[in-house]
């Protein structure tokens, strides 16, 4: 997952500073606690006609910058000389090359507003990530120098749009624990200003867990833990008990208790010196063959793909943690060992129940057992809910949209968000098989307030901390915090947008609150044209109303009609012209239900505030004027006739618009199947993994069982009990054993999957919670089937020997 994440984010860094100068670069270089520094400097963006639909930017990038961005050339080498290249494979067949080194090819590259056209040499290429979010163009630093030297002003004291030059400076930690704490702490450490453009990536959300899921790990880690102390404790408690004579013949020659709890200790040890090593060894040569089957699912191409990296550190700890295990589930069996007296050992018996059946040890193995089935039960539940539907929901939320190609790239700054024309929505509503369809407008302005709105907006919003964490998580300093809330604070506006939205993109809004109370909105009662859905305002770890369920806000009409065309003087002295709607009307509504935006049907660019309100489609033509075009329309289609309407797009986006771009839903999840393959291939492994560990110890369990019994079974035979009575009588003892473990293996994994992997799966996005007892009706029969066999193996094989030299052992 958070591979997948890191793709999403198009780094694998902790976190990054932006827009710095070399200075400022070096203060963060020569700081001692960090444990990784590289960065990268842009250079322009790709304006080729071909790359209409990919974005792409143009950086002069150190090698491990590029590594951690997934995108080090896979053939060829980082640029040197100045007309030298890396690009993507994407740009290469958008150029109509083949994937090759050597070649010459003409690039368009937007510097400072101007666009410089080259001939570059191909020194290398990369294999883009389907879902990485820009693709990257890489130049020497000669050409860096040239075309886009880095200025010396810090970013926040240049001109606006000062960005071509800067370094992107990305950075780790020793771990990444408290990453933004850390970040805050460089800052001051470094003397870096403090209004410095930073950001954290968000694939290590995961140090921010919700403390109600780090306690259900906990608690599942132990649970796992105290499995595997079972299954060794299990062991050596057989293996004492089967030598305890010997222990007493070694006390009536003197040994004392610390000698044969030495002498268990040492039995430890042999078998952790032998057992180890070959766990370990096995271990590495399973990730050697796993490893390329794993990495394989993914689309992604990095340095060292599929290739097993040994870490020493790693395998000490864990040969370290397997033997602390050893001993530690070795420690009650040695006092065992040693509390044993000469005179108890010739007599010595365990305490059996009224069955006749020894007590401790039934209780020992039916729990080593069922835990066992448990563990498998509960991590087979748990990583058989990953849902790619859930994963991929944000990104697309029906079966098609098409919006301007450019309108998702993240990095542009103007992209045309009324691209869709109403003669293209006509066209798409004709097409056979469109169940329905829904267009997206947007008008992106302040919000204005009334005077008692206004008062709300202060009280909930700007006088509250979360606006502190907001300011600081997008790098305002105190005097930009200033300017900020006294502009806000003297116009009583609010940046954000005003979408208009058909009914299938309204019924994908998920409902916070309603004024009905129901997490659907009425789509006749919200599209009379007296009624505004609106967000909240949100940071990365709270969120908090505007508004409450049945406030009036009022919304200006911003119809081309009521413009006016006014003048005024900027900052240098020059009179510009604007377009001002000072005098249009304003409509007011009532707050129908607050709301959260979809990424796949909002603006994916954001500001400050976000005061986001949605209006019906109806509703927004008729405010803002019938010519409006959408940012993005939606469909629905029937199953049989999307391959028609995917052709159909293809199509339209390729030959006729190709300023026009689409998704599908088939398309997002295809860029992420990889994912998906790769939780089916790891719960496999590991569910096959845990199944054979639990049918190995209950093997493990019955044979050593019978084995350490063959004196008590040879005198049951030499007294006239024949071998196929003691076959049936080992046979009843292991069916007894079986019928506890599934009881208890079936209870547990039942409360567990009711409680614990519910809670863990409703806590993270990507999986869906489904009651699954699977693994234990696949295990039990498995475990029935041994119970029939085993014992007569294991009986066999010790009646090789004979009932007189049985009965002399000792």
């Amino acid at each position: 997952m958070q591979e997948a994440t890191m793709r999403q984010v198009g780094a694998t860094n902790h976190a990054g500073f932006k827009y710095l100068t070399e200075e400022e670069y070096n203060q963060v270089k020569n700081d001692k606690k960090l444990k990784s520094v590289s960065y990268r400097i842009l250079v322009g963006f790709g304006e080729n006609e071909e790359f209409t639909k990919l974005y792409s930017e143009c950086y002069y990038s150190e090698d491990e910058n590029a590594k951690d961005s997934f995108s080090y050339p896979v053939k060829g080498k980082m640029p040197v000389n100045e007309n030298e290249v890396v690009v993507s494979d994407k740009l290469l067949e958008a150029l109509g090359e083949t994937l090759d080194t050597g070649k010459n090819i003409k690039l368009d590259l937007n510097i400072n507003g101007e666009t410089i056209s080259n001939e570059f040499t191909v020194s290398g290429y990369y294999e883009a990530d389907p879902i990485c979010p820009a693709q990257m163009i890489y130049v020497s630093k000669a050409f860096q120098e040239k075309y886009a030297p880095s200025p010396t002003v810090p970013f926040s004291k240049a001109v606006a749009g000062d960005e071509i030059g800067r370094y992107s400076v990305d950075f780790n930690f020793g771990n990444s624990i408290n990453i933004e704490k850390k970040v805050g702490e460089l800052i001051k450490r470094t003397g870096l200003r403090e209004d410095v453009d930073y950001g954290i990536n968000w694939a290590y959300g995961a140090s921010n867990l919700d403390p109600s899921v780090l306690i259900i790990c906990a608690v599942l880690v132990i649970i796992f833990m105290f499995a595997g102390y079972l299954i060794i404790y299990n062991i050596f408690d057989i293996n004492i008990v089967s030598d305890i004579k010997e222990f007493g013949l070694l006390k009536t020659i003197g040994t004392t208790s610390k000698q044969l709890e030495k002498i268990v200790i040492k039995r430890a040890n042999l078998i952790s010196v032998m057992g180890i090593p070959i766990g370990t060894g096995l271990g590495v040569l399973v990730a050697a063959f796993l490893l390329p089957v794993i990495s394989g699912q993914f689309d992604t191409i990095t340095v060292g793909k599929g290739e097993l990296h040994l870490n020493i550190w790693m395998l000490l700890g864990a040969a370290l943690f397997s033997y602390l295990t050893v001993i530690f589930s070795s420690g009650k069996p040695c006092r065992k060992a040693a509390k044993v007296s000469p005179i108890e050992t010739v007599k010595y018996t365990e305490e059996y129940d009224k069955k006749g059946k020894p007590k401790k040890k039934s209780a020992v193995v039916i729990l080593s057992i069922s835990l066992g089935i448990v563990i498998l039960n509960s991590v087979f539940g748990f990583v058989s809910g990953f849902s790619m539907d859930n994963y991929v929901q944000d990104l697309i939320i029906a079966d098609f949209s098409i919006q301007d190609a450019k309108l998702d790239a993240p990095g542009m700054r103007y992209t045309d968000t009324k691209a869709v024309s109403h003669e293209l929505m006509d066209e798409l509503n004709s097409l056979d098989g469109v169940n329905s369809i829904s267009a997206v407008y947007m008008n992106d302005s302040d919000q204005e307030f009334s005077e008692e709105t206004w008062a709300k907006i202060e009280k909930n919003v700007l006088q509250s901390e979360l606006l502190d964490e907001k300011f600081a998580s997008n790098g305002y300093s105190e005097d930009m915090r200033k300017d900020e809330l006294d502009y806000r604070l003297d116009t009583k506006t609010l940046d954000g947008k005003t979408y208009g939205m058909g009914e299938l993109a309204v019924d994908k809004l998920k409902v916070i609150e309603s004024k009905d109370g129901s997490d659907k909105i009425d789509w006749d009662t919200f599209n009379s044209g007296n009624y505004v859905l609106v967000t909240r305002f949100r940071t990365d770890n709270d969120k908090v109303n505007f508004f409450d369920l049945g406030d009036k806000i009022s919304i200006r009409s911003y119809d081309p009609k009521y413009a006016e065309t006014k003048k005024a003087v900027s900052e240098s002295g020059e009179e510009i012209e604007y377009q001002s709607f000072d005098n249009a009307p304003v409509k007011e509504y009532e707050v129908y239900a607050v709301v959260e935006i979809p990424i796949a049907l909002g603006y994916r660019h954001y500001s400050l505030f976000d005061c986001d309100y949605i209006l019906s489609d109806e509703e927004f033509l008729s405010l803002n004027g019938n010519d409006w075009n959408a940012m993005r329309v939606i469909m629905d289609v029937e199953d049989s006739k999307e391959g028609y309407v995917n052709d159909w797009l293809k199509n339209y986006t390729k030959t006729v618009n190709p300023s026009m771009n689409y998704d599908s839903k088939e398309s997002i999840t295809d860029e992420y199947a990889a994912l998906g393959r790769m939780f089916e291939v790891v719960g496999s492994v590991i569910s096959v993994i845990l199944g054979l560990i639990g049918l190995m110890n209950f093997a493990n369990t019955i044979i050593t069982s019978i084995l350490v019994r063959s004196r008590e079974l040879a005198m049951l035979e030499a007294v006239g009990m024949t071998p196929d009575q003691q076959r049936i009588r080992l046979m009843k003892e292991g069916g007894r054993y079986f019928v506890w473990s599934a009881v208890v293996s079936l209870l547990v994994s039942t409360v567990l999957n009711l409680t614990l992997i519910k809670a863990l799966a409703n806590e993270v996005p990507m999986f869906d919670w489904n009651f699954t007892l699977l693994p234990n009706l696949i295990c039990l029969p498995i475990l029935l089937i041994l119970v029939i066999i085993i014992p007569v193996i294991a009986y066999n094989r010790m009646n090789k020997v004979s009932v007189v030299d049985r009965l002399r052992i000792e």
